[in-house]
């Protein structure tokens, strides 16, 4: 089970399972409509780590996600096709594919205890083309993403790591990431509480 990031531009970046920790998809519209809106937004969260490797680098290829974010709005490769697929069982449980998407948001994090960084990032379609967002459930793993990750290292991505040896502090990556989103959506903290909750009943 886990999460690939595939992004295509001027360059072609891959993500892959010991990179992508966690994905969230949403479709928002103003809270105060009574019809359907056009004022809608589809925005993809995700966060993992800067560093997934064990080889001795000191850098990452997730710079090229920090690059990406701080291209000018007038050129043409500020906008790229983003698909994210989360694979379980062997099959592509959920693929999402942004054809004109751009970086709103991007945040990383450096850690000296744990020797690695995190990013979480939002993505987001470019407005007057939401129509071209193509949502499939259920593909079988042939061709695509599949097996860009297998010829990898078994979703590795562009780093080369053992998951086994990462997992905790991506589970706490994803922790963090959550909470973030949490706090975005629900400043209150009921959401929060409510995960916190789930989280303690699954110990």
């Amino acid at each position: 089970m886990g999460f690939t990031l595939k992004i295509e531009g001027n360059e072609s970046l891959f993500y892959g399972e010991n990179i992508v920790q966690m994905v969230t998809a949403s479709l928002d519209t103003p809270n105060n409509v009574r019809a359907k809106s056009t004022q809608m937004c589809l925005t993809l969260q995700i966060a993992g780590k800067l560093q997934a490797d064990d080889n001795g680098s000191i850098n990452s290829q997730t710079v090229k996600l920090f690059e990406w974010s701080m291209i000018p709005p007038e050129e043409e490769d500020v906008y790229r096709t983003v698909t994210v697929e989360f694979n379980h069982g062997g099959q592509c449980f959920r693929r999402i594919t942004l054809d004109t998407a751009f970086v709103v948001d991007y945040d990383e994090g450096y850690s000296t205890s744990s020797g690695v960084g995190d990013f979480f990032m939002i993505i987001r379609q470019k407005a007057d083309m939401i129509k071209n967002v193509n949502v499939e459930g259920n593909v079988a793993l042939a061709g695509g993403l599949g097996d860009m990750a297998t010829s990898l290292g078994q979703g590795t991505g562009i780093v080369n790591n053992k998951t086994n040896a990462t997992d905790a502090v991506g589970r706490a990556i994803a922790s963090v990431a959550m909470e973030k989103v949490l706090q975005k959506v629900d400043p209150s903290g009921t959401a929060s509480s409510i995960n916190a909750a789930i989280q303690n009943s699954n110990k």
